[in-house]
């Protein structure tokens, strides 16, 4: 039997707030990276697969944690092989680009193709890529936990269930289904939400895994290198926020600009139009007069 995870002593005792939650990516990362069974048992919790019945979870991009991100790690995704046969790839993501879909489409194209030369192509592992949204994907129709395949438009039948898309929205907790609390979804949503020690104790109090989440983030947020990745990460995606608040103040004032211009057009067109009237008026007039002249 596997021994009960408690909290860190020194969990026990911290109050208040604390800079990095697991929203920020890199924080998000490093967590997946230093603790095998808080992954695991997040897996679990977003596959529904009973934790006896995962055998083995190894990351296959991993960093050095604490050093600064290259290129190549700019995006802090997370591909996973799951139980030898299944490619995961794990993605926190906090602010709307309003791309997503077609992201994480790519994304799991790319994990898709596992073959090598020669292989069987009924051998091909299966491909997950499960995005954590700190947003509403789509506002029409909001959901807690979405699962997404390829299917038959007419018949609802699964095309392959080897090729998935899954969306978690941390700001839909509220609409979390029964299924999804007999996970624990729902606790794992809020404690990727927290931001004081007493929400992370709470939340974490009555399950191991959510334990181990909790320690190894007490840890990291202690570790200088890991906050100055996690910092740099919030000043990140400080400034594309302000770049894109940037782009919709450009494009509202494009938008209130050519209103303006088709308002002034449609203006001119009208004044145009009424000259018109009154030249063919005056023409009629004359044309009156003239015939009245003959007579």
């Amino acid at each position: 039997m596997n021994k009960s995870t408690s909290f860190l002593p020194e969990l026990q005792k911290a109050t208040g707030h604390f800079d990095y939650p697991m929203t920020n990516d890199y924080m998000f990362r490093a967590l997946c990276q230093k603790n095998n069974k808080a992954l695991t048992g997040l897996i679990s919790a977003l596959l529904r697969i009973p934790v006896e019945k995962i055998h083995s979870v190894v990351i296959t991009n991993p960093i050095v944690l604490g050093d600064a991100c290259d290129d190549k790690e700019f995006r802090l995704d997370v591909r996973i092989v799951l139980n030898e046969k299944t490619i995961m790839n794990l993605e926190m993501q906090v602010s709307n680009l309003y791309d997503w879909p077609e992201r994480s489409v790519s994304y799991l194209s790319c994990i898709y193709d596992s073959l090598f030369r020669g292989e069987e192509y009924a051998n091909v592992k299966s491909a997950m890529h499960i995005g954590i949204l700190d947003f509403t994907l789509f506002p029409e129709y909001p959901e807690f936990y979405a699962s997404n395949m390829i299917m038959n438009e007419k018949t609802y039948r699964i095309y392959s269930d080897k090729f998935a898309l899954n969306v978690l929205d941390l700001s839909k907790v509220e609409l979390a289904t029964d299924e999804d609390k007999a996970w624990k979804l729902d606790y794992w949503a809020r404690l990727f939400k927290a931001t004081t020690w007493e929400e992370i104790k709470m939340i974490a109090s009555n399950d191991d895994y959510l334990k181990e989440a909790s320690n190894t983030l007490y840890l990291l947020n202690e570790d200088f290198n890991v906050r100055e990745r996690s910092r740099s990460r919030i000043e990140y995606y400080s400034v594309l926020d302000r770049y894109e608040s940037m782009i919709e103040r450009k494009d509202a004032e494009i938008r209130q600009l050519r209103a303006e211009q088709d308002r002034e057009i449609a203006h001119r067109n009208s004044e145009i139009e009424q000259k018109d009237l009154e030249i063919q008026q005056l023409y009629a007039e004359i044309e009156r007069l003239k015939a009245n002249q003959r007579d």
